[in-house]
């Protein structure tokens, strides 16, 4: 908020853009909270904050850090998890009827 009162470029649609998501309850302040949420949830985060990164991806979070005005660069901090091979080749297969 304090950012888009300054006119800072680009916080009006960054505070736009964060209202699509949900606002998650957590237990304990900043950074500690951030890093517990996430790998509880197993979600990424997206974050300027170094330090914080760093300590994400020690615990297998994949982070999404800021690069210029238009780009996120993706630090993999776990493995993209993919259904196993038979389910993803898997099929429906319908019978046809007699009518």
């Amino acid at each position: 908020m304090r950012l888009v009162r300054e006119g800072v470029a680009g916080a009006a649609a960054a505070r736009e853009y964060a209202r699509r998501f949900p606002v998650l309850a957590a237990q304990g302040l900043g950074d500690d909270a951030v890093l517990a949420s996430a790998v509880l949830r197993r979600a990424s985060v997206v974050t300027a904050d170094r330090d914080l990164a760093d300590r994400l991806v020690a615990r297998r979070v994949a982070v999404l850090v800021p690069r210029d005005r238009h780009r996120l660069h993706v630090v993999p901090g776990a493995p993209v998890r993919r259904p196993p091979r038979a389910a993803r080749t898997a099929r429906v297969r319908r019978r046809r009827g007699n009518g």
